[in-house]
């Protein structure tokens, strides 16, 4: 084979991988959370799985989903094609059932589903208060007794717990920013996430719990 074959071989060979790399790229698609979504019933709609949204989105509790959390879908043509390109197999002799003798009928149970769906985001908080007062005087207030329930309920770590840091953090201000870059009622770090609303605060305040428990307000 001449060189000027080779080269052009080559070239061919290049352009060929970077358009089926631009093809996948542009065959991503994303879903955006609505209330009362759970993950199960995105991926069915989506012709997905549940391992696969969780895999790409790096989801830590599959079970808790929020409101306008945006999830990266992949390509959703590939997992058409796993799903349905199995190798064809011969037909098997169906097999003949043994006789059985009819059993009294049983009462059958609904299953029941323990996943989350999206929390839509709330602006009342006056159903939530808290007794914690630190010797400062620092309170978490009701939007930060709001938040430590919310946090109780992700992690399992008492809401009292939540309270205890909040107050300590921010004084239960949803506002609050330190020269450092942290902000918000927990004090998280920009690399957690997003501060603007108290369930991004939430949020991201879980993000740094799931990483790094308590230790990360050195508790």
């Amino acid at each position: 084979m001449s060189m000027k074959v080779k080269k052009l071989t080559l070239a061919g060979t290049i352009a060929t991988a970077t358009l089926f790399a631009s093809t996948i790229v542009a065959s991503a698609e994303s879903y955006t959370v609505k209330a009362g979504d759970t993950l199960s019933e995105i991926a069915e709609s989506k012709k997905t799985t549940v391992e696969r949204l969780v895999e790409l989105n790096k989801i830590s509790n599959p079970d808790f989903i929020m409101t306008g959390q945006v999830l990266e879908l992949g390509d959703l043509k590939d997992v058409a094609k796993q799903t349905t390109s199995a190798p064809a197999v011969s037909p098997a002799t169906p097999a003949v059932p043994a006789p059985v003798t009819p059993a009294a009928p049983v009462a059958t149970e609904t299953p029941v589903t323990t996943e989350t769906p999206a929390v839509a985001a709330t602006s009342d908080y006056s159903a939530y208060s808290s007794n914690v007062v630190l010797a400062n005087g620092n309170t978490p207030g009701a939007v930060g007794s709001y938040a430590a329930a919310r946090m109780a309920e992700m992690t399992g770590v008492s809401a009292s717990t939540w309270e205890n840091i909040i107050a300590r953090e921010s004084n239960g201000q949803v506002d609050a920013y330190n020269p450092s870059g942290a902000s918000g009622l927990f004090q998280t770090m920009p690399g957690w996430g997003s501060t603007a609303t108290v369930e991004d605060q939430i949020q991201a305040a879980y993000r740094a719990y799931s990483a790094q428990g308590l230790s990360a307000w050195a508790y």
